[in-house]
């Protein structure tokens, strides 16, 4: 703005040198010229502002996306009055879910009487989440761009959300085979009752059996007798029942978008896995304080839980207020053991699994935290391609 100034003032000070020793009359011409410029430069500007003749829009052409594919926003400035806009510049939000062009922050607009100037940029999702998509701000400039004004937005940010992945791990993985032998099947059946209360992992025996064919639930069977025979056995019994593995994801993230990333969709993926291998599970999310499950009893369940899961919100930095392990919610319905799926493994987790043991329920944690500092029952490590090491 100064550097502006100083050089209309040098402008006018050789007009008057010129008009003074070289031509009086071409010189005071150009002085008149730029003396009365800047005032009705500001004159139409202030104009535009009081008259709201200019204005922006902005819009998307879709709201929902998977990670790789792409949003066009459209800006388009309109100028409604008989004078030339000289310029508008409208400040782009620069969501961090979604690959940005280059020189995306700010756009600037020349709109010429009566008509529109319009423009066009495409983002790709590359991050799971929610994020702002639009015009920040607008402002115009006067013809020598001594002032500026804002100018009305409509439809300024729109939201845009981005489902997770629901990463394919393989059923024999360390991860989800340690899941599924932890996971308790019982009946109630009076004359072949055998629920002891222990953990473990099969079919109760003295049933008649047929091979699985398509369609049968997955919760009959008989996964005993399916490894000793090496192909999937059915329980021809009506009564049989399983007590739900238990997955819960943290309330609290890091500051890392990808550790984020992998806890959501290593937890998607464990639900899913699970299911394959023919154990329904119970999913426990916080959406913005407030605890929610999800039964995950069919593979819809999991894509359902994948859309629902585009608006969840990490609290980064370790701040919740609340249990971050729902500890009496898993006590009610009977659980004995959770997966915990976590970007930030820290003290106050360690302090709250501390005490879901003493209150008898065992806490595997998946960690995809790089720092991570504390101690479970089952501790794993989440990389990136979702395979699970135990440390």
């Amino acid at each position: 703005m100064v550097f502006k100034i100083i050089l209309y003032l040098a402008a006018i000070g050789f007009c008057l040198f010129f008009a003074l020793y070289m031509s009086a009359g071409v010189g005071w011409v150009f002085i008149y010229m730029l003396v009365f410029s800047p005032l009705f430069s500001i004159g139409v500007t202030i104009f535009f502002k009081l008259t709201h003749k200019v204005t922006v829009y902005a819009d998307i052409d879709r709201s929902m996306l998977y990670k790789g594919e792409t949003v066009t926003l459209r800006i388009t400035a309109q100028n409604k009055s008989i004078y030339p806009v000289p310029a508008v510049k409208v400040r782009l939000f620069l969501p961090e879910n979604l690959d940005c062009p280059e020189n995306s922050a700010s756009c600037v607009l020349s709109i010429p009487p009566r008509s529109k100037a319009e423009l066009k940029l495409s983002y790709r999702a590359k991050v799971w989440g929610s994020c702002q998509v639009g015009a920040e701000s607008a402002v115009i400039y006067d013809y020598m761009g001594f002032v500026k004004f804002s100018v009305p937005c409509v439809n300024a940010a729109r939201e845009v959300k981005i489902f997770p992945n629901i990463p394919d791990i393989p059923g024999d993985s360390p991860l989800l085979r340690a899941a599924a032998e932890r996971a308790k099947f019982y009946d109630e059946s009076e004359d072949t009752k055998e629920n002891d209360g222990s953990i473990q992992f099969g079919g109760m025996a003295g049933y008649t059996h047929r091979e699985y064919i398509e369609g049968d639930p997955v919760r009959r069977i008989n996964w005993k007798l399916s490894s000793k025979r090496g192909k999937y056995m059915v329980r021809l019994d009506d009564e049989v029942e399983t007590v739900q593995q238990k997955i819960v994801l943290d309330p609290c993230g890091g500051f890392d978008v990808y550790e984020n990333e992998r806890a959501v969709e290593g937890m998607l993926a464990a639900a899913l896995g699970l299911l394959k291998c023919g154990f329904e599970s119970t999913v426990y999310c916080y959406f913005k304080g407030t605890l929610e499950t999800f039964g995950i009893t069919e593979p819809a369940d999991v894509t359902a839980l994948q859309t629902r899961m585009a608006d969840y919100r990490f609290e980064n930095g370790g701040v919740f207020i609340g249990e971050r392990i729902p500890l009496s919610a898993v006590s009610e319905s009977g659980g004995s053991g959770i997966l915990f799926y976590t970007p930030l493994f820290d003290k106050q987790l360690n302090g709250e699994i501390s005490a879901a043991e003493s209150a008898g329920i065992l806490t595997a944690v998946i960690s995809t935290d790089s720092v991570s500092s504390g101690s479970a029952y089952q501790v794993w490590r989440l990389a990136e391609d979702f395979s699970a090491e135990m440390i």
